[in-house]
């Protein structure tokens, strides 16, 4: 009995020490504030100390609630530590770098682990919709809610928030199984992007591989490329309807060990694209014009549409300069016809100084890069521009 009320004793005055403290803290403040409504399995320590005037104002403050700092300012006051461990991955989930720590954490009392407001599945789902609608059989952690296996909830250095690089990720679990070799042909499988082929989330197909598979490994047939040399006659031999699309003026250059190979843009096994492209293809542009992609992001304006590359350039070749489809301005009056009057003073005898071709759109509208300019002009809409060709004046 005496060995019993040792064991209770502790417990009980764990317990006390833990909701006086809450229900004595700062009692000034609960004779307006039900402290019934602060409780939960977890209490946030400065709530659980009686220490309301760690965060609140009792008097005035410039912030909602009386707080004396703004979203996460407040909350980086006390984890100081924690701000310069997740500020200085290279990505940051938007909740965190817009301050919003409170849209998965409660700030007084909680039933779930680390203060968070609902379940983790139901915090994840309630801004990334479209993985919850996507159909087919769920990979595992998915379908468990176990977000978290997979992802770090604030900040990564690796592409959607990955704890490690796809490869080291995935293979923490599945390398022990036995099939996994053989479907790969007994190849070693460090640092292959097992994301290129397969979905991390759900899938109606088996081993959740993605949509849209190349017919020779839908068809299990591997070695009907991979006992070959790999370079681009190999795609060719198949896709001959596609050489073709090489021969314009200006070209995404296949041939030679120096140049751009099929590759580079299309994933040989499968895709969520079309024509097996390894990203949305604004994405896949980006891997070599990442320096056109930068550029927006410092400009006021920039074309809505700008990301969608091939609205106005062709995939392989064209004879039009930058592999545009349509000449001159005929790709811009396609969307912007009520335009399509607006001219040079001179019109079609006005030149470009620049380059000696006919003035057109994008002698004053940059549709690529962005600029600070209303309309994506290319400089101020006084005199900026006029300068850029009539400099002596």
């Amino acid at each position: 009995m005496c060995s019993r009320l040792w064991i209770i004793l502790p417990v009980a005055l764990l317990l006390s020490v833990s909701w006086s403290g809450l229900a004595t803290a700062d009692s000034r403040c609960f004779q307006c504030h039900d402290a019934a409504t602060f409780k939960g399995h977890i209490t946030h320590s400065p709530i659980a100390k009686g220490q309301c005037a760690q965060c609140h104002s009792p008097h005035l403050a410039k912030y909602d609630g009386l707080l004396l700092k703004k979203g996460s300012q407040l909350c980086f006051k006390c984890h100081e530590k924690f701000e310069q461990q997740v500020m200085s991955k290279t990505t940051v989930h938007p909740p965190v770098a817009d301050g919003e720590c409170t849209l998965c954490h409660a700030p007084h009392a909680s039933e779930s682990a680390h203060l968070l407001n609902r379940s983790m599945a139901e915090l994840c789902l309630s801004c990334h919709t479209d993985i919850e609608e996507q159909p087919g059989k769920a990979h595992a952690p998915f379908a468990k809610g176990q977000c978290t296996t997979c992802h770090l909830p604030h900040s990564s250095n690796n592409r959607a928030m990955l704890k490690k690089n796809s490869s080291a990720l995935c293979l923490g679990c599945h390398e022990s199984s036995p099939a996994l070799r053989s479907k790969h042909l007994n190849r070693s499988l460090e640092g292959v992007d097992c994301l290129e082929c397969h979905q991390p989330h759900k899938s109606n197909k088996t081993s959740l591989l993605r949509e849209k598979l190349h017919q020779p490994f839908a068809e299990k047939k591997c070695q009907s490329c991979h006992s070959r040399k790999n370079n681009p006659s190999l795609c060719l031999e198949c896709h001959d309807n596609i050489f073709a699309s090489f021969n314009g003026q200006f070209s995404h250059r296949v041939n030679g060990t120096e140049t751009n190979s099929c590759f580079n843009c299309h994933n040989p096994h499968a895709s969520r694209q079309d024509g097996l492209i390894k990203q949305a293809p604004g994405d896949a542009c980006r891997q070599c014009h990442e320096g056109k992609f930068s550029r927006r992001a410092n400009s006021l304006y920039v074309h809505p549409h700008a990301d969608r590359c091939v609205n106005c350039h062709q995939l392989h070749s064209s004879d039009l300069p930058a592999m545009r489809k349509k000449d001159n301005d005929s790709a811009c009056v396609d969307c912007h016809e009520r335009h399509s009057n607006f001219s040079h003073p001179m019109g079609d005898q006005a030149l470009d100084p620049r380059n000696g071709q006919p003035m057109n759109c994008i002698s004053c509208h940059d549709p690529c890069n962005g600029t600070m300019f209303k309309y994506n002009l290319r400089g101020t809409s006084d005199k900026g521009l006029c300068i850029l060709c009539h400099a002596g004046y």
